[in-house]
This record gives structure tokens, C-alpha cells and sequence, in this order.
């Protein structure tokens, strides 16, 4: 009896610290001054407005890196309509010639009959062509491009988690700056030159679009 008593309040007890992790963020939300704090958040974060978004250095670096999506249905469509064409073409020029005789009555002093001769030459071009519709039902090029496509689109993840990791660093190292500015020379030059560094990360990660677009080229 009294082992039961014991495993129900230690089930209530978890099921209490459960519900305070659970509700831990709302908690977090409703104290004292937090909106407020928020609000600075917010304030600091968008003196970064005028830079480009995560999503316009994702489109760059995936544009730069020609893992764009926007390609992979270009080449499925190019490969589907590439069997529409022959495979064989095969082409003859032949020349003709026929020569024809015109008799002709020419009025003149001695009614003689004039001999008018004429030549038709005929060019008679000749195109043989070949096609293997059994390509046109099953593709190998379809399957090619699929495993491209597939190699493509995991480049294009490892290529994005990066800039997501990048940007994100970097937009924190800019925050810290302006939230806790360094008091020495030593601590302001080296938070410069990790920002500096991120920068030309994300600059190489898009081939100079980033560096364009913020005014900050790599040196």
C-alpha cells in the first residue's frame, strides 16, 4: 500500500514537471518586462533590414552552384521530346537532265521550220530517316537524370544548411556589436574580422552576389 502511494505521487510529480517544461515558453513570455525586451530584440534585429534575406543568399548560392530547381525540369522535358528526332538521317542529291526538241514554224522569207532545243535539269533530293520508338516508351535518358537530379538536390541541401549556418553566425556576431559593443581594441577588431570572415563566406558561397549586395566585397 504504501509502495502504491509512493508510485502515484512520483507519477504526479512528473506529470507537474512535464506540464512546466511544457508551458516553460508561455511562462517565459508572460513575465515581467519580456515584451519589452522582445521589442528591443525585434529593434536591433531589423537595423539588418536593409540586407539581403536568407532566402535571396539561398536563391544566389543555389544559382551560383547550378543546383537551382528551376534546371531539373528543363532537362526532363529536353528528354522526353530528344527521341522525337530521327536517329538516322540519311541524304541523296540526284541530278536530271532531259533534253527536249521543239519544232517550230518561223515566219519568214522562206517558211523554213526552226529547231529549238531546250534543257530541263531536275535536282531530286532523296532524305531517308530512322526512328527507334522504343525510346519514346522507355526513356534510359529519364533514368540518368533522375539519379543527377537526386545527387543534385542533396548538394543543394549541404549547400544551403550552410548558408543557413553562416548567415545566422554572422547576423549574431552583428547583434552582439550593437547589444554588448566591445571596451577594447583587441575584443572590437577580432568581432570585426569574424564578421569579415562570414562575409566572405557567404560572398564565395554565392560568387561575389553577397558582397554586391551589401557593399562589402572580401579583401
Amino acid at each position: 500500500m504504501k509502495v502504491s502511494s509512493i508510485t502515484r505521487s512520483m507519477t504526479i510529480s512528473a506529470f507537474a514537471v512535464a506540464a512546466l517544461i511544457v508551458a516553460s515558453p508561455s511562462a517565459v513570455a508572460a513575465q515581467p518586462g519580456f515584451g519589452a525586451v522582445a521589442k528591443k530584440a525585434k529593434a536591433v534585429l531589423a537595423r539588418f533590414d536593409h540586407e539581403p534575406s536568407i532566402r535571396e543568399v539561398q536563391n544566389a548560392a543555389a544559382r551560383y552552384a547550378r543546383v537551382d530547381p528551376g534546371a531539373y525540369d528543363a532537362w526532363v522535358t529536353a528528354a522526353s521530346f530528344a527521341y522525337l528526332l530521327p536517329d538516322r538521317v540519311k541524304g541523296l542529291v540526284e541530278s536530271d537532265n532531259d533534253d527536249d526538241l521543239d519544232i517550230r514554224t518561223v515566219p519568214n522569207s522562206t517558211n523554213s521550220q526552226s529547231e529549238l532545243r531546250t534543257l530541263d535539269k531536275e535536282l531530286v533530293l532523296r532524305l531517308d530517316l530512322w526512328w527507334n520508338f522504343s525510346r519514346l516508351v522507355f526513356n534510359p535518358d529519364k533514368i540518368k537524370i533522375s539519379r543527377e537530379i537526386s545527387r543534385l538536390v542533396d548538394q543543394r541541401e549541404d549547400i544551403l544548411t550552410t548558408v543557413n549556418k553562416i548567415y545566422f553566425a554572422r547576423r549574431e556576431h552583428q547583434a552582439g556589436l550593437l547589444i554588448n559593443p566591445p571596451t577594447d581594441i583587441r575584443s572590437a577588431v577580432r568581432r570585426q574580422l569574424q564578421i569579415d570572415a562570414l562575409t566572405a563566406d557567404l560572398d564565395a558561397l554565392t560568387g561575389g552576389w553577397f558582397g554586391n549586395r551589401t557593399g562589402q566585397k572580401a579583401r
